[in-house]
């Protein structure tokens, strides 16, 4: 059977990787068990300081890969297409912006914007600097973009095995016209949930409690992982890309999509 994985990138400390795995038939976008006791586990992550060091971000990568094999393995499925949460690749030196991240400037989606490879050697120097100098890692220079080291790294290894998509669960839930209510607010979680439900027939009220046997980690975690993999399910007919295909493009439902059968 085919299956459709969708990743949160997260790198914190021993945080499992928060990875959704779900099937598609008459009943919608279905996730698999991934978090019961008796299936294999996600990698963790070593910190921010950790991905400043290139052999430790690829190793992590691989043992993803590893861990994609396994679950195939133990849910019988071939997993066709991935979601990851996070830039496939640095932005191009002679651009402010990337094409995908203008693109949702013209829809007032907000994101980081991503660093140019050059940009990243001077973040990676500066952060380097700071922890030979006895800064805390706490405090460690540009954290909000380090994380997507991790996201090329990723996107570098899987692509291999799989068909890899960029997605953005942001951009996905104003399409969707959810985001009244952010994710990190009380019922947030379970009011996003529930609109995604709609167009994909999982899950059944209560919606937030639903995530915790399918996605390691916290809920909001689980959201956005769950909503990687139903992009990555969705066929190309089914889906919008903002910015430019196939290298430059942040994938999201197209509205009117549903993809269970009524």
């Amino acid at each position: 059977m085919d299956a459709f994985a969708g990743i949160d990138v997260a790198f914190a400390k021993r945080k499992r990787l928060p990875l959704s795995l779900c099937v598609r038939d008459e009943r919608g976008v279905i996730p698999l068990p991934v978090a019961a006791s008796a299936a294999p586990t996600p990698p963790r992550g070593r910190g921010n300081a950790a991905t400043l060091h290139e052999d430790v971000v690829a190793d992590f990568a691989e043992e993803v890969a590893k861990y994609l094999r396994q679950l195939e393995i133990y849910f019988a499925v071939k997993i066709r297409r991935i979601g990851i949460d996070a830039p496939s690749d640095p932005r191009a030196a002679d651009a402010s912006r990337r094409k995908a991240e203008a693109a949702l400037d013209r829809r007032r989606i907000s994101c980081f914007t991503t660093p140019s490879s050059a940009d990243f050697e001077r973040i990676r120097q500066k952060a380097l600097t700071h922890l030979e100098a006895g800064g805390s890692e706490s405090c460690l220079p540009h954290a909000n973009q380090l994380w997507m080291l991790v996201g090329f790294a990723l996107f570098d290894r899987l692509r291999r095995e799989w068909d890899c998509l960029e997605v953005f669960p942001q951009a996905t839930v104003c399409v969707l016209g959810a985001n009244a209510l952010h994710k990190s607010q009380r019922g947030g979680v379970d009011a996003q949930l529930a609109a995604v439900a709609k167009f994909t027939g999982w899950p059944k009220p209560p919606h937030e409690a639903a995530l915790k046997t399918v996605v390691h980690g916290p809920a909001h975690d689980g959201l956005d992982a769950y909503m990687s993999a139903w992009v990555a399910a969705l066929e190309i007919d089914e889906r919008l890309a903002f910015g430019q295909p196939p290298g430059d493009a942040i994938w999201v439902p197209a509205l009117g999509t549903r993809v269970r059968s009524d």
